[in-house]
């Protein structure tokens, strides 16, 4: 049987997308097949495409894209002990073999985990790679946050920063944050205080210094960041870049953190959210038949208040 899905022939611009068919193979142990209810559009989607990651993905085409999903188990394979045919779920792909915009997705079990029942397939679909990388950001390595902690989250209303913000203060820690001029009563409503405006250069000058200083946006100094954390501060960072990386090798306070650190962690994240701690902004829902225009709309700049989900 054929499923329709949003696929490439090449790496390159957005142009190379259209829906196209495809054949699934046979599940292998680990792995589970779902039927996609709801799909969340990521930045990732289109560097994969692009060929940003073509050193693992490799050139055997035409590759799927997508990442994030929600959506009903139809098999698991014969290894596979967490989850069952019919149970609601989200999860992830692996990052080499991105998939999640078809009617239809085959995944590794690790990235499943079943979908609480306070959310909806598609509010579900928004959590695991911003949640995931929220939680690899301030709650491993070194410096966790916790009870108390002092944390500054740069762009705190966006995707990843949404979820470290409700991160932060379910383990009790004091959030401050930057953001537009737009976003900030939306940030003080979550409980970010004091809330900045990102564009006001001297927004750091009178606070007191950070435990964790969380730039989510890749747009903070990383002298300037690592100049307002305490002596044994840490500055995380997900935004890869040479130069950043360079600085990074040079100090004990900074740390690069991918979401693939923080998948294993998906049942954790699924408790909270069912505890009503933990919830996604959705700005924008678009049918599946609409995927490849909505995709290229977002990746060409268009912006919403939220996330931007694929219904199918």
């Amino acid at each position: 049987m054929k499923f329709k899905r949003v696929q490439f022939n090449q790496y390159g611009s957005a142009s190379e997308m259209y829906m196209g068919e495809y054949e699934l193979s046979q599940l292998k142990p680990d792995e589970v097949q779902v039927r996609v209810k709801a799909a969340a559009i990521n930045p990732l989607d289109w560097k994969q495409r692009r060929g940003d990651m073509k050193l693992f993905m490799g050139r055997q085409f035409p590759k799927g894209i997508g990442s994030d999903f929600a959506g009903v188990v139809e098999a698991v394979g014969k290894d596979v002990r967490n989850i069952r045919p019919g149970d609601e779920v989200f999860g992830t792909m692996d990052v080499k073999k991105p998939g999640a915009f078809a009617e239809v997705a085959v995944t590794a079990s690790r990235y499943v985990v079943r979908k609480p029942s306070l959310l909806s397939f598609a509010e579900a679909a928004c959590l695991p790679i911003p949640a995931a990388t929220a939680w690899a950001a301030l709650l491993l390595g070194k410096k966790p946050v916790m009870e108390n902690s002092r944390v500054l989250i740069n762009g705190c209303t966006g995707a990843v920063g949404l979820m470290a913000v409700q991160l932060a203060i379910a383990k009790g820690a004091k959030v401050a944050g930057t953001c537009s001029e737009a976003s900030m009563q939306t940030a003080r409503a979550m409980g970010v205080h004091p809330t900045f405006n990102y564009a006001d250069e001297q927004y750091g000058k009178h606070v007191k210094p950070f435990d964790v200083i969380f730039d989510t946006a890749g747009t903070m100094n990383v002298g300037r960041a690592v100049s307002m954390l305490k002596p044994k501060g840490m500055f995380v960072d997900i935004n890869p870049t040479p130069r950043r990386i360079i600085r990074g090798l040079l100090s004990r306070r900074y740390r690069m953190v991918f979401a693939n650190m923080g998948f294993k962690y998906l049942p954790e994240i699924a408790d909270l959210a069912n505890q009503n701690l933990l919830r996604s902004a959705i700005g924008l829902q678009a049918d599946f038949s609409k995927a490849v225009s909505t995709i290229t709309e977002f990746e060409k700049g268009q912006r919403t208040p939220g996330r931007v989900v694929l219904n199918f």
